[in-house]
């Protein structure tokens, strides 16, 4: 088996070779069966990410889920640790850590939960292993953090049949890609 460093970077230049129309396309019917999961519909608090390099694009859960009076929080690395404030539509963001914009709100989510983390990741596998940036941020905050409610959500290629995993790895409870949903 390949290491986790070569499989990332096999799928990862996979992604980065997508047009923006399938990235569009496939990240709309990605965000439709997240809206209707019974995990999204009875989550009160929403954490997403701020998409980048072709990641599926969940900002068009935004408009959704604050139209449903579901508040929604986005992640920010302060001291090379993750944790998620709030995030309002129109809010300003600034970039952060690996040029990803963050919010600037001091309020920080504390009933982490109650809430569904939304996370991205680089590669799945169909026992929901995970392998993300290698910087392990979602496996620390869900350490640090047991029994929330997670859903990865990712393109169909980048569900392979099993991974390398390690003990400190967090599974997502569910993987929905365009084709299908992983429980």
């Amino acid at each position: 088996m390949k290491s986790k460093d070569e499989i990332r970077k096999d799928i990862l230049k996979i992604r980065k070779s997508m047009s923006q129309n399938k990235v569009k396309q496939y990240s709309q019917i990605v965000c439709r069966t997240v809206v209707n999961s019974q995990v999204y519909k009875s989550a009160e608090d929403i954490c997403l990410y701020m998409p980048i390099r072709s990641e599926v694009d969940v900002t068009y859960l935004v408009n959704e889920a604050t139209g449903e009076g579901k508040r929604l929080w986005l992640p920010r690395v302060d001291e090379g640790s993750m944790d998620f404030y709030r995030y309002n539509v129109g809010d300003s963001l600034k970039k952060g850590s690996f040029g990803i914009l963050e919010p600037i709100s001091e309020e920080k989510l504390n009933h982490v939960e109650s809430a569904l983390i939304i996370m991205p990741g680089a590669v799945f596998s169909k026992a929901r292993d995970r392998i993300g940036y290698g910087g392990g941020y979602y496996d620390i905050f869900l350490e640090r953090h047991p029994g929330c409610k997670t859903l990865a959500v990712c393109y169909d290629f980048q569900i392979v049949n099993e991974l390398p995993a390690e003990a400190h790895d967090v599974k997502p409870d569910i993987i929905v890609s365009q084709d299908r949903v992983i429980v």
